[in-house]
C-alpha cells in the first residue's frame, strides 16, 4: 500500500510538472525566444524567472498573475517564462538567453541567492532592469524588488507561537521545541529568523522555550525538511513539544516525518500558503499559516517592471523602502501578509475561509487530498 508521504510527493511532482508545461505553453511561445521572435512581433519581452518547481506559487500563481497584471497595464508586453530548476548556472544561462532575445526587463525569482550575483552582472552589463522578487538575488544593482515583509512574518509566526507557550497550550514549561528555517543564506530566511528572533529569545533565553534541535532547510525543500524531522525526533526519541517551521513546504515535510513515526506534536509556522499548509489546518496537522496575497505582488511587480521599462522611477506608493542586498542598496515594496490560525473549538474553515477570500485558493481546489474528507470540505463542496 502506498504510504502518505509517498502519495504526497508523487502528487506534488505531478501537479509541479503539469503545472510547467500549462504555463510554458501560455507564455506564448515557450521558455525561449529568439530576437527575431521579439521583432516580428513588435512586442516588448519580459521575462518571469522562477526558481524551482517547489514552492509551487511561482508556477501556478505568481507567473500567470503577472503576466495578466503587466499584459493589461501595457498591451504591447509579452511575457515569457523560465524555470531554473533549483539552478543558480540555469538561471545564469537563462538571463543571457533572455538578454539575447532583447529582453526589456528581467523579473528574477533567485534559484539561489547565494549564487545569484551572476546573473546581475549580466543583466548589468547588458543595461537591463532586474526586478527582484520575493526571494530576490543578492550581491548586485537590481532597479527594484517587490517582497511581503519577511521580517514581519517571523514576527507574527513568532507572536502567534509565543502565545501558546504563554498560554499553556503547549504544555507545562520548559516546552522542547525544534525549529526549521528556510534555505542557509537567503535575505527571507535572514529577515524571517530576525523576526521570529526578535519575539522567541526572551523565552529561550528565560528557559520558557529549550530549543531542541534546529537546522537550516536546504532550497526550502520538503524532503530536506522531512529528514531533518526525522534527525530531530531519533536524537530526542520523540521527545519535542512543537515544531516550529518557515514555510507550507517545510511543514509539509515534518507532518510527514511524524505521520511515518506515528508520532503527535504540534507543528507551527506555516506561511507562503500552499495547498498542503491549508489542507493540513483543515485536518489539525498545522496549526496557523502566513497568508500572501501573489496576486497582490504580481501586480506590484508588474507596476514596477512597467516603469521599468518606460525609463522611469520606481512607483512611489509601492517602493517606499531600501534593502541593503550585500552589493547595492535596493528600492523594496514591502507588502504586508496575514497570519490565521486554528482556534480550539472553531470549524478550521473559519481561518481557512480568509486565505479563499483573497483568492489564494479557491475550496474546490483546497478539498482534495488529505482535506477532502474532513467536515469543513463536505459542507463547502460536498
Amino acid at each position: 500500500m502506498m504510504s502518505h508521504t509517498t502519495t504526497w510527493r508523487s502528487a506534488l511532482k505531478v501537479v509541479a510538472i503539469v503545472s510547467s508545461a500549462a504555463l510554458m505553453l501560455s507564455a506564448c511561445g515557450g521558455s525561449s525566444g529568439g530576437d527575431g521572435d521579439s521583432k516580428a512581433g513588435g512586442k516588448k519581452l519580459v521575462y518571469f524567472m522562477a526558481p524551482n518547481t517547489t514552492p509551487t506559487r511561482y508556477i501556478q500563481q505568481d507567473g500567470p498573475d503577472f503576466k495578466k497584471a503587466i499584459e493589461k497595464l501595457d498591451s504591447d508586453i509579452e511575457v515569457k517564462f523560465v524555470n531554473a530548476g533549483g539552478s543558480s548556472a540555469t538561471q545564469l544561462s537563462q538571463a543571457n538567453a533572455a538578454i539575447s532575445a532583447g529582453a526589456k526587463a528581467l523579473v528574477v525569482v533567485a534559484a539561489d541567492p547565494n549564487t545569484s550575483e551572476g546573473v546581475l552582472q549580466a543583466a548589468e552589463a547588458a543595461k537591463i532592469p532586474v526586478i527582484g522578487y520575493e526571494n530576490p538575488p543578492l550581491k548586485g544593482k537590481m532597479f527594484a524588488q517587490v517582497v511581503f515583509d519577511p521580517e514581519n512574518v517571523g514576527v507574527q509566526q513568532g507572536e502567534y507561537f509565543a502565545s501558546q507557550v504563554k498560554d499553556g497550550a503547549l504544555g507545562a514549561t520548559p516546552v522542547n521545541v525544534a525549529r526549521l528555517y528556510g534555505n542557509k543564506g537567503d535575505v527571507y530566511t535572514t529577515e524571517m529568523l530576525k523576526g521570529q528572533d526578535s519575539v522567541l529569545k526572551p523565552l529561550i533565553d528565560d528557559g520558557t522555550i529549550k530549543v531542541v534541535c534546529e537546522d537550516y532547510v536546504k532550497d526550502w525543500a520538503p524532503d530536506n525538511a522531512q529528514s531533518a524531522a526525522d534527525q530531530c525526533l531519533t536524537k530526542t526519541q520523540n521527545k519535542v513539544g512543537a515544531f516550529l517551521g518557515f514555510y507550507d513546504g517545510i511543514t509539509a515535510g515534518v507532518i510527514a516525518a511524524l505521520k511515518s513515526k506515528k508520532v503527535e506534536v504540534p507543528v507551527y509556522g506555516g506561511q507562503n500558503p500552499e495547498l498542503t499548509g491549508l489542507q493540513y489546518m483543515l485536518t489539525g496537522d498545522q496549526q496557523d499559516n502566513v497568508l500572501k496575497a501573489f496576486s497582490v505582488e504580481a501586480e506590484a511587480a508588474a507596476k514596477i517592471t512597467l516603469a521599468a521599462i518606460n525609463g522611469e522611477q520606481p512607483p512611489a506608493d509601492l517602493v517606499k523602502d531600501t534593502v541593503d542586498n550585500g552589493g547595492s542598496q535596493i528600492p523594496t515594496a514591502k507588502l504586508p501578509s496575514t497570519l490565521i490560525h486554528l482556534e480550539k473549538g472553531k470549524d478550521p474553515g473559519e481561518a481557512v475561509q480568509k486565505a479563499v477570500d483573497l483568492g489564494i485558493f479557491t475550496w474546490k481546489q483546497i478539498c482534495t487530498g488529505p482535506a477532502a474528507s474532513t467536515p469543513t470540505c463536505k459542507e463547502k463542496v460536498g
